[in-house]
């Protein structure tokens, strides 16, 4: 049986990197929006209340949602952890089913067509099985890569996710990164948020920063590492777009 499940999805950022003045969570691949995937993947892990943060040319993005995904605006855009409070507003008012009251939240970005629903199921059941106030999504990495750094205490529990701009040397070399997909109980999730500042290299409110509050609560945070590491690429480039056309 599937467990009642909610989710925040990102969409609020504008393709730079990919060129053109479009949303880049809508830019195409294999004849359909990456948002598109993200929500495809969602919907067969039975997610059924699903929010988009948007953004950048907004109207564009809300036009493309299916009947029944809701979205919340973040302006202006100051982090995944702020477009992450944009929408607590919308969960704590917003009408929800019986079965979904309470129910925990993932939070995903709307730029990795790749993801499974299988990886979704895997951070929402060992969330739940583990009754942690968080399971993280992880992904072998090469040492160069750009993805935030999963640092583990000396038990080999999830002690903290560093940002690679925010990284030292040392967390830099760990081979095990974060790919931003989160599965957090609702009350675990907004507490946290309330404690995040912005004191980074970015002036950012990075969700990642939710984490050492949770632990420091004495609140458990568990991980699960995605099986085919091609799932967390997220789109910047066009290279990166022609690798998802690739393996979709």
């Amino acid at each position: 049986m599937s467990i009642p499940t909610r989710a925040v999805v990102l969409a609020a950022g504008k393709g730079t990197r990919m060129g053109g003045d479009r949303p880049k969570v809508l830019f195409q691949a294999g004849g359909k929006a990456l948002l598109g995937w993200v929500l495809k993947a969602l919907s067969a892990a039975s997610v059924d209340g699903v929010c988009a943060v948007v953004g950048f040319k907004k109207e564009e993005v809300i036009r493309e949602l299916p009947t029944g995904v809701l979205w919340v605006e973040q302006s202006p855009q100051l982090g995944t952890g702020h477009a992450v409070m944009c929408a607590r507003s919308l969960f704590e008012s917003h009408d929800w089913p019986a079965e979904l009251c309470g129910s925990p939240i993932i939070v995903t970005c709307g730029d990795m067509p790749l993801l499974s629903s299988e990886s979704f199921k895997k951070v929402v059941a060992l969330r739940d099985s583990e009754d942690a106030a968080c399971c993280v999504l992880t992904v072998a990495i090469p040492a160069e890569s750009s993805f935030g750094r999963i640092i583990r205490d000396e038990k080999g529990e999830v002690a903290r996710i560093v940002e690679v701009k925010d990284a030292s040397d040392t967390e830099k070399a760990v081979l095990e990164g974060n790919t931003g997909v989160y599965c957090f109980s609702e009350d675990a999730l907004w507490s946290a948020l309330d404690k995040v500042g912005n004191n980074n290299s970015q002036g950012e409110y990075y969700l990642t920063d939710v984490i050492p509050f949770l632990i420091s609560e004495g609140r458990k945070v568990v991980a699960v590492k995605c099986e085919n590491p091609i799932e967390a690429l997220g789109v910047n480039t066009p290279d990166d777009l022609k690798l998802v056309e690739e393996n979709l």
